[in-house]
This record gives structure tokens, sequence and C-alpha cells, in this order.
């Protein structure tokens, strides 16, 4: 014990900085820490390029690079111009791994990277980055740090984005949603308007309210004051908008004639060119989902779960996918049931058993769902199809006609 307690106080002579001691000392060590982080590549299977995250902005962005050891090597801001690509260019290397969060932005800058030959790009879903990445703290260069460390750990959750023939079609879509609604809300008001001023039941008795009979005596309507003005607006919004939906549905229909896809949906009896479009833009390249779940949570049409040990919640429809697909899917299966019996005799088991008509319906939606995966899954037929009503709507969409169901 005292030859321990000895050597414990013996006095340490000082040592050089620079003595042989010393740098003997400083190379083991950095020996070391160089067999250990070679160790930790070969156990961790680091990849050789570098991760970068961008936080992207109208004017200017925030650049986060980790280099293959996972250490922050560049960081900087450039502008959204040539100036900033140019400065972007010299600062990350053509191979690397590069990040972003799917907004308005994503698009030109993705074409802009990929023609400067940047190839490796992973556009993040927003909603699902927000579940993993959730902070008090949120800034620039926060944002563009996390997602360029998921992106180096392959944790970044990706989201597609739409080819320039894809994206066209699809916007042509949206349009013809937006003018239809905005024609069936004008109507509406119309209607209501009617009613209030007590001349509504006046009208022509025909299955239309907006037939052509019923459009000529509401045009022939009088009030004798200002009352006409506001009738002859709402009638001319209408009008307007019903010759805006020609030009694209046209426009439309010649995109998609060639599109395998649309056909085969097409044997479907209910579902015409337009309606087999919208639906086809969304799903695009059905082998994306490696199953029909997969789907059906990309239309967000399958139930919120809170489970817990043995307990089991289900909740509401999560409604995470786009809202228009899913409009465009409650539309083909109220059209789909009127002529399909089988559909139409699920939808009413299942309204019996959990006595909603809601929830009956999402699950036909979802039934339906199922079927069109498996269409364009295996490329056959719809199994109750009308040959002789697929030939016209086919003959009618290569001649530009109007849509049949």
């Amino acid at each position: 014990m005292r030859a321990l307690l000895r050597m414990a106080l013996r006095p340490r002579l000082p040592v050089r900085h620079g003595s042989r001691y010393c740098i003997g000392v400083e190379e083991r060590m950095k020996k070391k820490k160089n067999e250990r982080r070679v160790g930790e590549e070969r156990r961790w299977n680091v990849p050789r390029t570098p991760a970068v995250g961008l936080d992207l902005g109208d004017e200017f962005s925030v650049v986060t690079m980790y280099s293959p050891l996972g250490e922050i090597s560049e960081r900087f801001n450039f502008s959204m111009d040539d100036e900033g690509y140019s400065l972007f260019s010299s600062k990350i290397p053509k191979d690397a791994r590069i990040g972003y969060e799917a907004c308005t932005m994503a698009y030109p800058v993705d074409r802009k990277l990929r023609s400067m030959g940047y190839s490796d790009i992973t556009v993040a879903h927003p909603k699902e980055l927000a579940l993993i990445v959730r902070s008090k703290k949120k800034n620039d260069k926060a944002d563009s740090e996390k997602i360029a460390r998921l992106l180096f750990m392959d944790m970044l959750p990706e989201s597609h984005l739409l080819t320039r023939e894809e994206q066209i079609v699809r916007d042509l879509l949206i349009q013809r949603v937006k003018l239809g609604v905005e024609i069936r809300r004008t109507k509406n008001s119309v209607i209501s308007y009617l009613k209030r001023e007590g001349v509504f039941t006046t009208l022509p008795k025909t299955d239309d309210n907006f037939s052509v009979t019923r459009r000529e005596a509401i045009d022939a309507l009088r009030f004798g004051d200002d009352r006409d003005l506001v009738l002859r607006t709402m009638m001319e919004k209408i009008g307007f908008y019903e010759a805006r939906c020609a030009p694209l549905e046209e426009r439309v229909r010649a995109l998609v004639k060639e599109n395998e896809d649309v056909r085969l949906l097409m044997t479907i009896p209910g579902v015409d060119y337009y309606l087999a479009s919208l639906l086809s833009s969304y799903i695009r390249d059905v082998n994306r989902f490696p199953s029909f779940d997969n789907l059906a949570s990309f239309f967000g049409i399958i139930p919120q779960s809170g489970d817990s040990a043995n307990v089991k919640r289900r909740g509401r429809m999560s409604k995470d996918g786009p809202s228009i697909a899913r409009w465009a899917l409650g539309i083909m299966t109220d059209t789909v049931m009127r002529r399909n019996a089988h559909l139409h005799a699920y939808y009413a088991h299942e309204k019996e058993r959990t006595g909603s008509g809601k929830y009956a319906h999402v699950l036909t939606m979802k039934k339906l769902l199922r079927m069109v995966y498996h269409i364009l899954k295996t490329r056959e037929h719809w199994r109750w199809e009308d040959e002789a009503l697929t030939k016209r709507k086919l003959a009618n969409l290569e001649r530009g006609g109007v849509g049949i169901a």
C-alpha cells in the first residue's frame, strides 16, 4: 500500500510539446482513431458519396452537406439564379446524394439540378418528414441539416415527382375538375335565387335542372328591375365556365388516347375517358405500389390506427392522399354501383352490417380500388365488362366525341 502511495505522489516531469514521448502518444492516438473509423465504416457500410440537404426558398436556399464519414463538411446559402447555381456546382460534387422537401420550388430545382449533371435526387414527403423531425427549433439551417442527416442514414421519406408530360396532363385534368366545381356551385346559386324569388316552380318540369328547355325559360324571365342583371350575370357565368371545359376535354382526350391504363379502366361500365384519365394520372405506374395496401394508403382510404399492447383502435379514414384522387374514386364508386349489381350488393351488405352508409361507401371504394389495382397489375379487362359498350367508348375516344360512360 505504501508503495502504491509513493508512486501516486511521485512528481511527474512536464512533457514538452513536440518531444519524442509526446509525438509518439499523438501518433498512437491518431492511429487508433483511424482504425476505429475504418471499423465503423465497415460495420455500418457508410456510403462513399456525401449527402446534401437543401431547404428551398423562393429567393435563396440553405445547403448542408454531410461527408461520407457523417461529418458536416459544407454549409452555405445560394441564390436561386444562375450565379447561385454556379456556386452550388463548385462546392457540391456531381455524385452527391441530394434531398429536399416537396414544395412549389421542387420541380424547377429538380429540372435545374438534373441539367447540371446531378442524378441522385430524393424529394422528401412533407407530412412524413414533419413527423420524423418534429422539433421546437425550426429554421432554414436546422431544416437543411435534418434533411441531410436523414438522407445520410437512408431514412428520408420519399415522394415522387411527375415528369413534364404527366404534369401537363394532371394540370389539365385538375383545371377541368375546378371548372366543374365552379359550374355546380353557380348552378346551385341560380336555383336558390329563383326559389327565393318564388319563380322556380313556374319553370318547365324536366329531369335536368339546366336542360335546354329550362335554360330558355330562365333566360326569358323578366323581373323589371336589377334582379334581371343579377340573374343574367349568373347565367353568363355558367356559360363562360362551360365554354372553357370543351378545349380542356379535347386536349386531355388527345393526350390519353394511346394510354393503355386509361383504355383498361374504360372497360368498367360507368367509367368514361375523363374519369379513367383522372384516376390513372394519380396511380401512374401501378408497379410502384408493392401491394394493394400501399395503394389504399396513398389514396388515404385506410382507417387511422391507435394500437397499444393488446388493444386495437381504428378511427376515421386517414385522408392522407391527394383529395382530388379520393374524390374521383368516390365518383367512380357511385357510377359503377349503379351499373354493377355485385358492387351494389356489397354496399348494401356493409351498410346493413355497420349501420352506416358513409362507412359502407368507404368500404366499397376500397373494394373497387382493389379491383382497379388487379386490372392494372394483371392487364386484364373488368370481370363484368360490356364489350359492346367498351367498343363504343373507345371509338368515341378515337373520333373525339362526347364521353360515354
